[in-house]
């Protein structure tokens, strides 16, 4: 075949691809050629094709890497080898829970992610494709680097930009002053929106005072939903009258349940509408007070924030530091999480609840008490379900001391979100004490029960720091089950430690890892003293501020009226 034969055979196979006729595609190209010989354009074109195709089989997946790297092999210094570079780092992450084989290859694809870094120099999709690679493999430090890469070549990309203020929390690499600065900068990179003036809207047509509650995560299940629920159905309804503002994008299993949604007056359900949609049926509605629970979660939905929408704008909940958007008026915390002369760092008002910064809901199950599983398993077993990404280096050195302490003793893990379990144990191995782990696949509990009854397993929980757990410490003391955390130096690290002085169990808290070890090894020593903590939070904790909804609402509707009048507008 000459090469013009060739050229117009391929331009066929193009036509055929935009086309969507994938299966085709793939057998014109193997028909075409092997892939010894196979243009880089061709194996890259057919590894596409068998990753997007429907219902694409094992077999198909690994041959596309084959196609992937005969594809950057064959085309190095040219941009058919960086996409090819990308497009196999995006199958191996994509596919890893399905056939754990892939994660063979994710020592070669770093080694393919070096040399093209090498070969291209700051490429952004290269850098995106790495930032991703580091995340699936728990490699915060090069993540970390290629994040950093990334803002000092002024990245466009918002979502990098809003991950580099959201990763520093995972480490103590940042204070609190850099998150100021960083987000006094990073607030120009969003969009500014149509506005109405508020002066235009006549907020005293309304009967009452509209409170729109605004997130993408209203979703089953979802832990933000136990912090609002019963917030919202507590407030004076002769005074409030309510909003969900859901922005969310959901899968077909864990859309909102009625029971959540019943709790709001009104749900106004945008999660197909544009921020400037949303916007502009926020102002419709006459919403006056917004409070924020997306923060920096949802790069593509922060930029609502980031306009003078309602009268009264709170940021609440989600993220726990500052957005620094001159829009936000005020930030809940408490005077546990923000210290008296800490508030200049925050670019919002801080506003100290008197005991908590949110209450938890509970759970509609019934409590009982169980008794500390080392009766039973002759050995102590820790405990921690945080996401995988904040188990930093310095935790792992500081759990294996433990673990290396007490003979026998175990350490139970479960990520929220989907890992490879051998890379977290691997992170372990280099301490040796990789036998003592045990991770649960959070795929084999999707019941919220299913869930809390693992915490029936652990003795003691082992909070992560310097990101410390919210939702997986309100779990863990709802079972009984006592937390160690340490101290933290912002409103984001010090979230363990507000809860645990809450629970009135002080002696959990850790000034540093010297005094997280010896507390956890002194309490695992001690048999009695965890039976008689385990009660003592058993009994006690449910009339604590961690749980009591309806003291909290009374705190944060007083907050609302305090803060907001009308006749001040």
């Amino acid at each position: 075949m000459s090469k013009s034969d060739i050229r117009h055979k391929i331009e066929e196979i193009k036509r055929s691809f935009k086309e969507k006729n994938f299966d085709d595609v793939i057998y014109q190209i193997e028909k075409l050629s092997n892939i010894k010989n196979r243009n880089p354009e061709l194996s890259s074109l057919s590894g596409i094709c068998k990753i997007i195709k429907p219902n694409s089989k094992k077999n198909e997946i690994f041959s596309a890497l084959n196609d992937f790297e005969d594809a950057y092999i064959k085309a190095k210094k040219n941009n058919i080898g960086l996409e090819s570079v990308c497009n196999y780092i995006s199958t191996c992450i994509l596919y890893a829970d399905n056939y754990p084989e892939l994660l063979d290859s994710l020592s070669k694809v770093k080694s393919m992610f070096i040399e093209a870094k090498q070969s291209f120099g700051f490429n952004e999709k290269l850098n995106l494709a790495g930032i991703k690679l580091n995340k699936f493999t728990l490699d915060y430090k090069n993540m970390r680097i290629n994040i950093s890469e990334m803002i000092k070549n002024k990245t466009k990309h918002l979502t990098t930009a809003c991950r580099w203020a959201h990763i520093n929390n995972y480490s103590y690499n940042w204070k609190q002053e850099d998150y100021l600065n960083y987000s006094n900068d990073l607030k120009k990179s969003f969009p500014n929106y149509n506005t109405k003036n508020l002066s235009e809207i006549d907020f005293k047509e309304n009967s009452k005072i509209k409170v729109g509650f605004i997130s993408c995560n209203f979703n089953l299940g979802h832990s933000i939903t136990y912090f609002i629920r019963d917030i919202v159905s507590n407030l004076d309804k002769s005074i409030f009258e309510t909003y969900a503002i859901d922005v969310g994008k959901y899968g077909s299993n864990n859309n909102p349940d009625a029971e959540f949604k019943n709790n709001y007056d009104h749900w106004l359900e945008l999660n197909n509408k544009s921020n400037q949609e949303v916007i502009d049926i926020i102002q419709e509605n006459k919403i006056e007070i917004l409070i924020d629970t997306i923060s920096l979660t949802y790069p593509d939905r922060t930029g609502i924030l980031n306009n003078r929408i309602c009268p009264l704008q709170i940021s609440w909940l989600a993220y726990c530091n500052t957005l620094g958007f001159d829009t936000i008026d005020y930030l809940v915390a408490d005077k546990y999480v923000i210290k008296n002369g800490e508030e200049k760092y925050y670019k919002e008002e801080i506003i100290k609840l008197p005991n908590i910064w949110s209450a938890h809901a509970g759970f509609n199950l019934e409590r009982k008490y169980q008794n500390p599983p080392i009766l039973e398993n002759k050995h102590i077993t820790f405990g921690s379900f945080n996401n995988f990404l904040k188990i930093s280096d310095e935790v792992v050195e500081t759990w294996s001391k433990i673990l290396k302490k007490i003979d026998g003793s175990k350490l139970i893990l479960k990520s929220s979100e989907s890992y490879n379990y051998e890379i977290i144990k691997k992170k372990f191995a280099k301490y040796n004490v990789e036998n003592s782990i045990i991770i649960l696949d959070k795929k084999n509990f999707t019941k919220i029960e299913d869930h809390l009854n693992q915490y029936d397993k652990v003795d003691i929980a082992l909070d992560t720091f310097p990101y410390t757990g919210v939702t997986t410490t309100f779990e863990a003391l709802w079972k009984s089950v006592p937390v160690i955390t340490m101290a933290g130096h912002n409103f984001k690290s010090r979230c363990g430690e507000s809860i645990i002085k809450n629970a009135n169990i002080s002696e959990l808290i850790c000034l540093d890892r010297n005094d997280y070890v010896n507390k956890a090894v002194e309490l695992s020593k001690d048999i009695n003293a965890i039976t008689d903590l385990r009660k003592k939070i058993f009994n006690n904790i449910l009339k604590t501020p961690l749980f009591k909804t309806k003291e909290y609402t009374l705190e944060f509707q007083g907050m609302l009226t305090k803060k907001y009048s009308r006749n001040n507008l």
